[in-house]
């Protein structure tokens, strides 16, 4: 979930319908309030709770940073200052100086106690910037009263006085012992109007000066005499420093001045507007200007007061949207695509030529006045200057070098695993050059562990991280940290919830749908079928530049015994159980058709029809997308009460089959890949859904690899793929696709949704199935005969098994544990002309997870579809082989608690083979080769081949060294790009003994 822009929202009440949550008390129309930004519990996204401005500032300590206020840039100027010296002065003449609240406030100098000293050592950290102290600056201590040395928070001495001006330095504890050069430096930081500067104030006298003993009264040690030519460097220094300083200051002063005179400017004509023209006539002359007319009365005076005075503006040269001054920008207020709102910002907005329009047809006298007299040259806004919040894409990335270092992202101590090595290496300059830190492993004092989008949670380092309780991210979490320049919350970027398990929807299918169990209605009830009509959906949608990832379930349920028709909602965000809601009303089923219609309109804005007959339904900005959700309508059940104790199926292959349907392997895929378990039913997102989330990903990768585009368009494209992806794919975690390795594991992921979908379709997982493990077993279409264990064929295999393990596949070792013949109907007759007329037939492993293995034995080996993305396929989309063990195995992804997995031996028709030295992309070998064969440095020795039903080729020597010369591959791969060269031959029953923990 992505963070609100900024902790506190600053506005003139719009209406006076809000109330204070402070005082209870109305907020009237046009009175200053202050919001918090809170996560909303009705609805996915952030809504402000509001309170009078008075009420906020009369309390210590409530807003930290200015940064952390949104719209305080268009406030009046005295309002601005009004919260300017609130932060500044901690507030509310209760500051309790505790953490993130800087320097304690001069308000509070009766709570606190100061101290003052030249730093001895460079071991202390200003409680301000994060940057050390070094030894010989300035520095002041403050602590609480009651509290020990322990207590002290020691500050640099200007990023002291930056926040407490006014204070008395000759009344803080040490004062008298300062040396006289470093009294008259912080002296001229009184005098002076405080800079942002963070360096400290470092005195250029000799590292051997000595401490002189102080007065017995003082009981203080001073220093001793300073020579004429030291104390003239010094002079120089606190010269050199004092000119910064005042020229810094002058600037600072002149641009506060113009920004005052602007804001009363533009705040007097905002006044006459409210004074002499209606709200009709302000949208009438934004219309007249070419600019967004939608919103409030302020906004619209804000908007026609930017023009009147600088300009009417220009379009978005990204997407032709609107432009709006917001947070010290001009913001785009349109859509980059149906998919993803427009994200570009600048500080120098195109402005439209000619005068600022008034409507043609007004008679308001106001306005044919100030029409005259406008001039046709505007000046140009002058802007505040921009925070780290207001920079964003390629900004962000380029003034990070340039800004000091941040405060917040000092306190990072990451740890960092799975992400690739050129990733890992700009992170640690970023985060070092920040003041914080990056390691490898985690440490004791690592307060977040980042993790790539495939890193197992079985891993050791996950295990570790678990245990000692630390956030685990993505690498998101930096990308946004360093984009706000802050350390920002972690809850809305953990991978896993602490202790969460993914809950699981319940479904029970009745005609042609299913009710939704939160409704109540799951056995009293079924969905309304009209005709073709089935009224049920499943409504989502997913914007990454907004963090928005919900979900709107609508559907129609008749009562099973009467008339009665209840239209039901449930709307939330997606794995979050703890934001959303539903409703539930009863009605007559023409008024429930009406409702249904009525609410799939507003909330896609498409009829209901163009989605029922897939015709002219077109995705809206800002609106939500239905998922094709198959329950499998079209297969007929026959009610059976058979246990699986009448299965007439050999023992062995019972067991294979409560393997290949068991649900809760199933369930635990999909809670690996991040599906929305809660909402989506197991198994029921349709193929046409994954094709698009084949096709979303075909465009990321063209992005990924294409330099055609401006750093920050190619990054909202980006976005805007990643937002059309995981709205077809509705997962707990959506985030930006960036890197390839994520890339990849998307397309696995899509692999196996694919026999997911396959295997619900073949016997469903809903609670009513009622298929025998005998009907599931016929569903296969796939004749599967246990070997004997002193068969020739199961001795065979089990020394190709023990011999075949590859030296660097060490975490696990394999045991046989039962092996089957397999004849997949029609596979025989579309391989035998490849059998007789293709030599080099070789039986290879392929191995593959347990979840795909319902759709593989089905349909058998398949070449991944032409929409999914070319990335990910060493040597183009074929079907992959290996004469290792090891080297398949690794596919399996078994781990310690699920050790068993599935294999395949496959008789292989390579024919003429294509050999090659390093991985190269085909659609399919060269003229007159049939096959593709990736050269590995080690091969199964030569000798120890044996041959199977006369002619195939079984690999099963010990893995030796190639005669290969500098090839890129470890092991051998074969590819084939024709699926009729294969024959599956064997599926074999492998246990994993893991040996790490």
């Amino acid at each position: 979930m992505a963070n609100p822009q900024k902790a506190w929202k600053a506005e003139y009440a719009k209406s006076a319908r809000s109330s204070c949550k402070t005082c209870k008390s109305i907020i009237d129309k046009e009175i200053l309030r202050l919001g918090k930004m809170v996560q909303a519990k009705q609805f996915d996204g952030f809504m402000p709770m509001w309170n009078h401005a008075s009420c906020i500032l009369k309390k210590a300590n409530q807003i930290k940073f200015i940064d952390d206020v949104e719209g305080i840039e268009s406030l009046r100027w005295e309002d601005q200052q009004r919260i300017r010296k609130y932060v500044e002065e901690g507030g509310g003449g209760g500051n309790d100086g505790g953490s993130g609240s800087g320097p304690p406030s001069a308000k509070a100098a009766k709570a606190m106690e100061y101290g003052i000293e030249r730093s001895q050592t460079s071991r202390a950290t200003c409680k301000s910037c994060s940057e050390k102290i070094m030894k010989g600056e300035v520095r002041i201590s403050s602590k609480l009263d009651g509290q020990g040395p322990r207590g002290l928070a020691w500050h640099h001495a200007n990023c002291f006085m930056d926040l407490n001006p006014s204070v008395q330095v000759d009344k803080l504890s040490g004062w008298e012992s300062l040396a006289a050069p470093d009294q008259a430096v912080v002296h001229s930081l009184v005098k002076k109007v405080p800079s942002t500067a963070k360096t400290g104030i470092k005195n250029e006298g000799k590292e051997d000066e000595e401490l002189q003993q102080s007065s017995s009264k003082a009981g203080a040690k001073r220093r001793k005499d300073i020579s004429g030519d030291q104390k003239s460097k010094v002079a120089k220094s606190e010269e050199d420093v004092s000119t910064s300083r005042a020229a810094s200051a002058k600037n600072d002063s002149e641009l506060d001045s113009k920004l005052e005179s602007q804001s009363k400017e533009l705040w007097a004509l905002k006044d006459d507007l409210k004074k002499h023209v209606t709200t009709v006539e302000l949208r009438a002359m934004l219309e007249a200007n070419s600019q967004i007319s939608n919103g409030s009365e302020l906004d619209l005076r804000d908007r026609c007061a930017d023009g009147m005075v600088f300009g009417a503006l220009g379009g978005c040269p990204m997407c032709s949207g609107s432009l709006h001054y917001s947070g010290g920008m001009y913001r785009c207020s349109g859509y980059l695509s149906e998919w993803s709102k427009c994200s570009y910002s600048t500080r120098e907005p195109a402005r439209l030529k000619g005068k600022w329009k008034i409507p043609e047809e007004t008679d308001n006298q106001y306005l044919i006045k100030w029409f005259k007299s406008q001039k046709r040259n505007k000046p140009v806004r002058i802007l505040p200057p921009p925070s780290s919040n207001n920079l964003s894409g390629s900004q962000a990335t380029s003034s990070q070098s340039q800004s000091s270092k941040s405060e917040s992202l000092g306190d990072l101590k990451v740890a960092v695993s799975g992400l690739p090595k050129e990733s890992l290496k700009e992170w640690k300059g970023k985060i070092e050059a920040a003041g914080g830190q990056l390691h490898a492993k985690i440490k004791k004092d690592t307060n977040c562990f980042v993790v790539s989008d495939v890193m197992s949670s079985e891993d050791a380092d996950m295990r570790k991280a678990r245990r000692m309780k630390l956030p685990i991210v993505r690498e998101d979490y930096l990308v946004d940290c360093f984009k706000r320049q802050k350390k920002l919350p972690f809850n809305s970027y953990k991978v896993e919830a602490s202790g969460g398990v993914s809950s699981m929807v319940t479904v029970k299918v009745k005609g042609r749908s299913a009710v939704h169990e939160a409704s109540g209605m799951q056995d009293t009830g079924h969905i309304l079928e009209d005709g073709k009509s089935i009224y049920n959906t499943t409504l989502n949608m997913s914007d990454l530049s907004t963090g928005v990832n919900s979900f709107y379930i609508l559907q129609i349920i008749q009562d099973d015994k009467g008339l009665e028709c209840y239209v039901f909602r449930k709307w939330g965000r997606v794995g979050n159980e703890k934001i959303g809601g539903n409703k539930q009303e009863e009605m007559s089923k023409s008024d429930a058709i009406h409702e249904f219609k009525r609410l799939f309109l507003e909330k896609t804005g498409n009829p209901w029809e163009a989605w029922e007959q897939k015709k002219d339904f077109m995705k809206k900005p800002g609106r939500f997308f239905p998922l094709d959700i198959d329950y499998g309508v079209n297969r007929q059940v026959t009610k059976k009460t058979r246990s699986d104790a009448d299965s007439k199926l050999a023992p062995p292959l019972v067991e294979l089959m409560k393997m290949l349907f068991d649900v809760e392997t199933y369930r635990a895929a999909m809670v690996e890949f991040e599906i929305n378990m809660s909402e989506m039913p197991l198994g029921k997102l349709s193929k046409n859904n994954i094709q698009k989330g084949f096709e979303a990903l075909t465009e990321i990768q063209n992005l990924l690899s294409s330099n055609a585009h401006d750093p920050s368009i190619k990054e909202s494209l980006i976005i805007d793929a990643s937002n059309r992806f995981f709205t077809v794919i509705p997962s707990i975690h959506p985030h930006v696709i960036r890197d390839e390795d994520d890339f990849k594991s998307k397309v696995k992921m899509l692999d196996a949704l694919q026999d997911i979908e396959i295997a619900s379709r073949l016997v469903g997982f809903d609670v009513d199935s009622d298929y025998s493990l005998d009907d599931k077993y016929k569903k296969l279409h796939c004749d599967i005969c246990p070997l004997p264990h002193d068969s020739e064929d199961y001795q065979l295999i089990k020394k190709y098994l023990l011999t075949t393990h590859a030296p660097t596949h060490t975490d696990w070792s394999l045991e046989l544990e039962e092996v089957f013949l397999l004849e997949r109907r029609g596979e025989f007759d579309r391989f035998a002309p490849y059998r007789e007329t293709l030599k080099n037939r070789m039986l290879l492993w392929h191995g593959s997870r347990l979840t795909n293995f319902v759709g593989i034995l089905s349909q058998g080996l398949r070449i991944a579809p032409p929409e999914a993305p070319t990335t990910g396929y060493m040597f183009g989309k074929g079907v992959y082989f290996a004469d290792l063990v090891s080297k398949s195995a690794q596919y399996c992804f078994t781990d310690k608690k699920n050790p068993v997995g599935l294999m395949l031996l496959s008789e292989v028709a390579l024919g003429e083979v294509y050999e090659l030295k390093k991985a190269t992309y085909m659609e399919k070998p060269p003229e007159g080769k049939h096959s593709t064969k990736g050269l590995g440095k080690k091969v199964p020795e030569e000798s120890g081949h044996e041959k199977w039903r006369n002619d195939v080729i079984v690999p099963c020597g010990k893995p030796v060294s190639s005669k290969v010369k500098a090839s890129e591959l470890m092991y051998n791969e074969y590819i084939v790009y024709n699926t009729a060269q294969v024959k599956m031959q064997f599926l074999l029953k492998v246990r994993f003994h893991h040996k790490r923990r």
